[in-house]
C-alpha cells in the first residue's frame, strides 16, 4: 500500500487534489485491504516513508481517518467493497486507535468505530461492546475517558438494537463513575452520566413490550444508579451539569418506563420537592438578575447551567405529577406548588437582552421555537399540566397565587416567600426565604416589575381555562372568578399616564388584557377604560413591541367596546392615526395583526373612518405596491379599501392617489407582446418595467373594485373611465396570463356597469375587436376565466345585435378549453341565447363545423360533460334551465345528435347516446343533487295529478342513489364488468327491479314514439376533451352543496343586473315543476326517453316521482 500513501501525500500537498480526494481514490476503494490500511495509517502502526516531512505526517493520518470514516459510511455493508478479513482487521485496529493521544485523531477513530458498531451489532459483531469495555479493565482513567466518547457517539443514534447491550453498559458505567470519584474527576463523572442517560433512552422502547429485556438490563444495576443519582442531587460537591444529567436520567426513567418505574415513585417525590425549593435563590440570582457565563458550548440542543438544571427539574416534575399514584400527594400542596413555580416565571436577564429589540415578543412568543427551551416555557407547560389534571382546584390556586403576588408587591408585604404544608419542606423553606429576601432587596427595582410581569403572564396563560371555570360556576350557582376587576385595578392602573413604566411589563399587561377580553362582558364598567389605556399605548413614543401588544389587545376589545359609542368616538380619530403610523413600521410577518386591527376598528364609526383616506391613501398605495404578491396581505388591504369604497365619501381621495399610479404602469408596460421588459430600454428602467409587469394584474383588480363601487355619472366614474382605452390597447397585445385574467374582468366591469359611458366614447367597435382577439383559441385559456361573462355583457349592453364572428370565436375557444371554470362562462353565452333565440341559435350551431365536428355537438358535449362542475348560482340556474328548454323543444337536429355518454371515462368507448337522453339524465341527477343538499328549505308542495306524484324527501324509497362509495376510485379506467358486478353484489338488484317496474308502467308494447339511434363510434372521454387526463370520472358527478356557490355569487353581480328570470329561481323547485309539467303535458315523450336511461337514473327519477 505504499502507492496509496503516495496518493494520500499528493492530495495533502496539492489543494486541488485534496478537494477531489474521494474521486481520486475511487479505484483504491475496491482493492483488498483498503480500509485496514487506512486504519493502520490512522493508528500510526504503518511507518510512513522518511521522505515525507514530519510536519505532514499528522495530516496524512488525519486524512486517512476522514477517508476511513466516509468509506465506512458509504460501503461498509456492501460485501463487494470489503472482505470479511479486512472487516476484522479494521475493527481490531480501530479498537487500538481509541488510545491515541491526539484528540483530533482519536475523535476520527471513534467516529469510524461507531459507524461500524451501528452497522455490525449484534449480527456481524456481537462482542463489540465486550471488546470495547475490556480496554478499560485496568481502571485506567485515560482509557475510560477514551471509551466514553465512543459509547456516547454510538448511543446518540438511540437505535433499538443497542438496547441488547445495556446489561453490559450500565454496570460498566457505574464502575467507571466510581473510578472517576476515586480520581476526583468531575469531567469523567459527567461523561458517565451523559452516556448512561443515552443508554437508558435506547432501552425505553421495551417498557411494557419486552419486560424480560428491561429486567435483565436494569435489575442488577438500577438500584445502585438510582441512589447514586439522589446522592448527586443532594450533594453540594456535585457540579451543576452532574445534577442536570442526573435529573435527565430520572426524567427518562419516570417518563418512559411507566411499568418498571411504578415502585420507585415514592422514593423520588421528597428529593424532587426539596431541590425545587432549594434551587429558587440560585435561579433568581444567576438567571433572573444576571446572565450566566457558560464555558462549555458543546451542547447544541440542550440548555446548560442553572437554567438547564431548572428546565430538567421542571420536566421531571411534569412527568411525575401526571402519574395517578402521585396525583393525590400533589393536591394538598397545589397552592404552595403554584407559588413556588411562580418564582421560575420571571423574565431572565438573557431574555431581556434577546427580546429588547424583538417587536414580536408579546404576539408570537407562544409559537416561536426559539423560546421552547427555556425555564419560563417549561414552567408554563407544568402549570398547564396541573390545570389539565386538577381542573378547577388548580385554576383557583393559580388565581389566588397571582393575587397574592401582586398584593404583596403593592403593599410591600412581608409574607413568607416560599411555604409548604410538608413539615420537612417548610423547615428548609425558612432558610431559603431568608436568602431569597436578600436577593429581592438587592434587586428590588427589577423584582417589582419582573414579579408583576410573571404574575400577569401566568394569569393570561390560563385565560381560556378561566372562561371555562366561570361557565361551570354559573351553571352550578357558584361565584365566578372576577379577574377583570382585579386586573383593571392592579395592573392597568400602573400603565395609565405613566410613560416611565418598564416596557416589558407594559407589553405583557396589554397582552394579558387581550387574553382576558373574552372574560369581560361588553357592559363591564372597566371595558372602555381598558380599551382607552390600550389606545394610549399605541403612542409613537412607546417601543414597537408595546405598540404591537396594544394593537393585539385593541383587536380583541374593539367589539366589546362598540356599545359605548360616545366614549369610543372621542379616542377613535387618534387611534386610527396611530394605527396608520404603526402600519408603516411593521414587517410583513407582523403586518397581518395591524391590518386585522385596523379592519376591526374602522366600522366603529363610519364618519370618522371616512376621513382616514385623506391622509392614509398614499400609505396604502405603498403597502399595495410592496405586498401585491402576498395573497394573504393583499386580501386584507383590498378588504380595507373595499370598506372605504362602500362609504362613498372616500372614493375621491383613493382615486387621486391610486389612479395616477395605475396609469403610469400602462406607460411602463412593453409596447408589444414580443418585447421583453427592458429589452429596448436602459438598465435603469428595466426594473420598473418588470415591476409593472408583476403589479399590473393586482392594479387592474383594484380598478375593477373602484369601478363597481363608483356611482354612474359621478366625477369618480369619469376619472376611472380614463383607463379603458389603455386597457383595451393592453389586452390587444399582452400574452401575460395574470394581466389577461384581471384585464378581462376589468373590461367586463366597464361593459356591465358603465356601458353608457363606453358608448358615449365610441369604443364599442374597439371592444368587439379586443374581445375577438381574446377569443383566439391559441391564447392560454388560464387567462380567460371571465371571458364568457365579458361576451355576455358585450351582447347585452354594447352590441345588442349578436356578432356572429364572436359566437364562432366562443365556439372555437370552447372546443379547445378544458378547465371547468373557463368552460362554464363560454357555455353560459350559448345558454342565454337559447333562452332568447332558441331556434336561431340551434340552427346556427347546426350549420357550423369546428375541426370537422358539428358546432351543436361541440357545444353539447362540452356542456353536458361540465354541467356537474358549474359553480355560481346564476350560471347554474341559466344552464340547467336552458337544457330543460332544449329538451322540450324536440328539435330534430338535437334529437338525431349523438353526444357524450351517461358516465364518460377514458376507457368507456362507443358509449354515446342521443342528446335528449343525456339531457334528461343530467336534469334528473341535478334534481337529486339539489334535493339532497343538507339544510335545504322545504319547497312548497307541487300540484299532483292522478298518475304521478312527487315523492317527499326522506319518505317512500328513501335514498337510493348512493351507488359508489366516495373516494373509492379516482381513476378514469373502468373496471372489468364482471368485477364491478361482484363488487356491487346485491346492490344491482333493486336498480333492475325499479327499472322493470317503470318499464311495466310504460308497457313493452307501448311504443308511440321511438328514436332512430345511430351507432356510437366515440373513443372515450379523450375524444371530447383534449388534455382531459386532468378530468377523472368521479370528478364529473354532481356533488356540490349550496355553500359551494356562495363566493361565486360575488363574481356574478353583473349577471344578476341583466334581470333574467332564471337568475332568481330555486333550482329544485324549477326542476320539480319542469318534470311535473312533462308528466302532465308530455308523458309519452318522457316515457319514450326514460326507457333508454341507465337503471341508476331511472331509480333517481322514481325516488322523486312515482306512479
Amino acid at each position: 500500500m505504499d502507492k496509496l500513501i503516495e496518493v494520500l501525500y499528493s492530495c495533502i500537498i496539492n489543494p486541488q487534489c485534496l478537494s477531489q480526494g474521494s474521486s481520486v481514490l475511487k479505484e483504491w476503494e475496491v482493492q483488498a485491504g483498503y480500509s485496514a490500511t487506512l486504519s493502520k495509517i490512522l493508528h500510526g502502526s504503518i511507518q510512513l516513508p522518511p521522505q515525507i516531512p514530519e510536519s505532514m505526517k499528522f495530516f496524512i493520518r488525519q486524512f486517512s481517518g476522514i477517508l476511513l470514516k466516509n468509506f465506512i459510511s458509504d460501503y461498509w455493508s456492501e460485501s463487494s467493497h470489503i472482505s470479511p478479513q479486512d472487516m476484522r482487521e479494521t475493527r481490531q485496529v480501530l479498537m487500538q486507535c481509541i488510545k491515541i493521544d491526539d484528540p483530533k485523531l482519536k475523535n476520527l477513530a471513534v467516529l469510524a468505530l461507531s459507524g461500524i458498531v451501528l452497522r455490525d451489532f449484534p449480527d456481524q459483531w456481537p462482542l463489540c461492546f465486550d471488546n470495547l469495555l475490556q480496554l478499560a479493565e485496568g481502571n485506567d482513567l485515560v482509557t475510560i475517558n477514551s471509551i466514553l466518547p465512543a459509547l456516547g457517539i454510538i448511543f446518540d443514534e438511540c437505535d433499538d438494537r443497542l438496547s441488547r447491550a445495556t446489561h453490559l453498559i450500565f454496570p460498566a458505567l457505574y464502575k467507571f463513575f466510581n473510578q472517576a470519584v476515586a480520581h476526583n474527576s468531575a469531567q469523567t463523572k459527567e461523561k458517565c452520566l451523559s452516556v448512561a442517560s443515552k443508554c437508558l433512552e435506547s432501552l425505553s422502547w421495551a417498557d411494557g413490550v419486552d419486560q424480560e429485556l428491561i429486567s435483565s438490563s436494569l435489575d442488577s444495576s438500577w438500584s445502585n444508579w438510582f441512589y447514586l443519582l439522589l446522592e448527586i442531587l443532594g450533594s453540594e460537591d456535585s457540579t451543576i451539569e452532574m445534577k442536570r444529567l442526573s435529573l435527565k436520567m430520572l426524567t427518562t426513567f419516570f417518563r418512559d418506563f411507566t411499568t418498571y418505574s411504578f415502585s420507585w415513585y415514592y422514593l423520588v417525590i421528597q428529593p424532587t420537592w426539596t431541590i425545587l425549593h432549594q434551587l429558587v435563590p440560585l435561579y433568581q440570582a444567576n438567571v433572573v438578575y444576571s446572565k450566566e457565563i457558560l464555558i462549555n458550548d458543546e451542547l447544541e440542543n440542550e440548555t446548560e447551567g442553572v437554567e438547564g438544571l431548572t428546565i430538567q427539574l421542571l420536566e421531571l416534575i411534569t412527568s411525575l405529577i401526571i402519574r395517578p399514584v402521585i396525583g393525590p400527594q400533589v393536591v394538598g400542596e397545589l397552592k404552595a406548588l403554584v407559588n413556588t413555580l411562580a418564582w421560575y416565571l420571571p423574565l431572565t436577564a438573557e431574555q431581556e437582552d434577546l427580546w429588547s429589540n424583538d417587536p414580536n415578543q408579546f404576539i408570537s412568543e407562544e409559537d416561536n421555537e426559539e423560546y421552547l427551551k427555556s425555564s419560563r416555557t417549561s414552567c408554563l407547560k407544568l402549570i398547564s399540566a396541573l390545570v389539565d389534571l386538577f381542573g378547577d382546584a388548580s385554576i383557583e390556586c393559580i388565581v389566588s397565587a397571582v393575587e397574592s403576588i401582586l398584593r404583596s408587591i403593592s403593599q410591600e408585604s412581608s409574607a413568607p416567600l416560599l411555604y409548604s404544608s410538608n413539615e420537612d419542606i417548610q423547615n428548609i423553606s425558612n432558610g431559603i426565604n431568608q436568602h431569597l429576601q436578600e436577593i429581592v432587596k438587592k434587586f428590588s427595582s427589577q423584582h417589582i416589575w419582573k414579579a408583576k410581569e410573571a404574575a400577569v403572564l401566568l394569569l393570561g396563560s390560563i385565560s381560556t381555562d378561566i372562561i371555562g371555570y366561570n361557565s361551570r360556576a354559573r351553571k352550578a350557582g357558584k361565584q365566578p372568578l372576577e379577574v377583570a376587576n382585579f386586573f383593571g385595578s392592579v395592573i392597568l392602573s400602573d400603565l395609565a399616564g405613566n410613560e416611565s413604566k418598564n416596557p416589558f411589563l407594559k407589553g405583557r399587561a396589554l397582552w394579558c388584557a387581550a387574553k382576558l377580553s373574552d372574560i369581560m362582558d361588553a357592559n363591564h364598567p372597566d371595558c372602555v377604560n381598558i380599551f382607552r389605556i390600550c389606545c394610549n399605548a399605541l403612542n409613537a413614543k412607546e417601543p414597537i413591541a408595546v405598540r404591537l401588544s396594544a394593537c393585539y389587545a385593541i383587536l380583541k376589545l374593539s367589539r366589546k367596546s362598540a356599545s359605548s359609542i360616545s366614549e369610543i368616538n372621542e379616542i377613535l380619530p387618534n387611534l386610527l392615526v396611530n394605527l396608520v403610523a404603526l402600519i408603516q413600521r411593521c414587517s410583513p410577518d407582523i403586518l397581518h395583526l395591524v391590518l386585522d386591527t385596523f379592519q376591526e376598528v374602522l366600522p366603529l364609526n363610519s364618519d370618522i373612518s371616512s376621513t382616514v383616506p385623506q391622509y392614509a391613501s398614499g400609505i396604502f398605495l405603498k403597502l399595495f405596491s410592496k405586498h401585491y404578491g402576498e395573497s394573504s396581505l393583499i386580501s386584507k388591504i383590498f378588504a380595507i379599501i373595499r370598506y372605504w369604497c362602500d362609504l362613498g365619501k372616500c372614493m375621491g381621495s383613493l382615486l387621486d392617489v391610486f389612479l395616477p399610479f395605475v396609469m403610469s404602469l400602462f406607460t411602463l408596460y412593453p409596447a408589444t407582446s414580443k418585447e421583453k421588459p427592458g429589452s429596448m430600454s436602459s438598465n435603469s428602467t428595466m426594473g420598473s418595467q418588470v415591476e409593472s409587469l408583476l403589479i399590473l394584474p393586482s392594479s387592474l383588480e383594484l380598478m375593477t373594485l373602484f369601478l363597481k363601487k363608483s356611482n354612474a355619472e359621478s366625477s369618480e366614474r369619469r376619472k376611472i373611465m380614463d383607463i379603458i382605452e389603455p386597457l383595451l390597447d393592453l389586452l390587444g397585445r399582452t400574452e401575460d396570463i395574470s394581466i389577461l385574467l384581471q384585464g378581462t374582468n376589468c373590461l367586463r366591469a366597464f361593459c356591465g356597469f358603465s356601458a353608457e359611458e363606453v358608448l358615449k366614447r365610441g369604443l364599442d367597435e374597439k371592444i368587439i375587436e379586443t374581445v375577438a382577439s381574446l377569443l383566439n383559441p391559441l391564447k392560454n385559456e388560464a387567462g380567460a376565466l371571465g371571458l364568457g361573462y365579458l361576451v355576455i355583457q358585450v351582447f347585452s349592453k354594447i352590441s345588442p345585435k349578436i356578432d356572429e364572428d364572436l359566437l364562432i370565436g366562443c365556439l372555437n375557444k370552447l372546443h379547445r378549453c378544458k378547465m371547468p371554470s373557463i368552460v362554464q362562462g363560454l357555455v353560459l353565452v350559448f345558454a342565454r341565447l337559447i333562452h332568447s333565440h332558441s331556434a336561431e341559435i340551434l340552427g346556427f350551431l347546426s350549420s357550423l363545423t369546428v375541426e370537422r365536428r358539428v358546432g351543436l355537438k361541440v357545444l353539447l358535449d362540452k356542456w353536458l360533460i361540465h354541467q356537474p362542475l358549474i359553480r355560481g348560482r346564476y350560471t347554474k340556474n341559466a344552464t340547467i334551465a336552458a337544457l330543460a328548454r332544449i329538451y322540450t323543444l324536440k328539435d330534430q337536429a338535437v334529437e338525431s345528435l349523438l353526444v357524450v355518454g351517461y358516465n364518460p371515462s377514458h376507457s368507456n368507448v362507443g358509449s354515446e347516446v342521443l342528446a335528449p337522453f343525456k339531457i334528461l339524465s343530467t336534469l334528473i341527477r341535478c334534481l337529486d343533487n339539489e334535493a339532497f343538499m343538507p339544510k335545504r328549505k322545504q319547497q312548497e308542495e307541487i300540484g299532483l295529478n292522478e298518475e304521478f306524484q312527487t315523492v317527499v324527501e326522506g319518505s317512500g324509497l328513501g335514498f337510493i342513489g348512493d351507488y359508489e362509495e366516495p373516494g373509492e376510485r379516482m381513476d378514469t379506467i373502468e373496471d372489468d364488468k364482471d368485477s364491478v358486478q361482484e363488487d356491487r353484489g346485491e346492490r344491482e338488484d333493486p336498480m333492475e327491479s325499479l327499472k322493470n317496474d317503470l318499464l311495466k308502467e310504460i308497457k313493452e308494447d307501448y311504443d308511440v314514439r321511438d328514436f332512430q339511434i345511430p351507432v356510437s363510434k366515440d373513443k372515450g372521454l379523450g375524444d371530447y376533451e383534449t388534455g382531459s387526463e386532468c378530468l377523472m370520472s368521479d370528478m364529473l358527478d354532481f356533488d356540490y352543496e349550496d355553500n359551494d356557490d356562495i363566493n361565486d355569487d360575488i363574481n356574478e353581480d353583473d349577471m344578476y343586473s341583466l334581470g333574467d328570470w332564471y337568475g332568481g329561481i330555486t333550482l329544485q323547485t324549477f326542476l320539480l315543476d319542469f318534470f311535473n309539467n312533462l308528466i302532465t303535458n308530455d308523458k309519452e315523450y318522457l316515457l319514450a326517453c326514460m326507457k333508454h336511461l341507465l337503471a341508476e337514473d331511472i331509480a333517481l327519477f322514481k325516488k322523486h316521482f312515482t306512479f
